[in-house]
């Protein structure tokens, strides 16, 4: 079980890099929607939201 804390700094950190990867690559559209995520995933860390426990999973398809 991860807290939503956990989450979203996970979440802001994977973002972050895709955005990277997408101005690398100048995909300017999709890397700026993943910096709103992050700066979404960065306010929830900031504002120490209450941890709801959540369980985090990778799917393959």
């Amino acid at each position: 079980m991860e807290s939503r804390t956990h989450v979203a700094h996970y979440a802001a950190t994977m973002t972050r890099e895709l955005c990277r990867m997408c101005r690398k690559v100048e995909l300017d559209d999709l890397a700026y929607l993943l910096e709103v995520a992050a700066a979404e995933a960065t306010k929830v860390r900031r504002n120490g939201s209450a941890p709801d426990a959540v369980q985090l999973s990778a799917q393959s398809g």
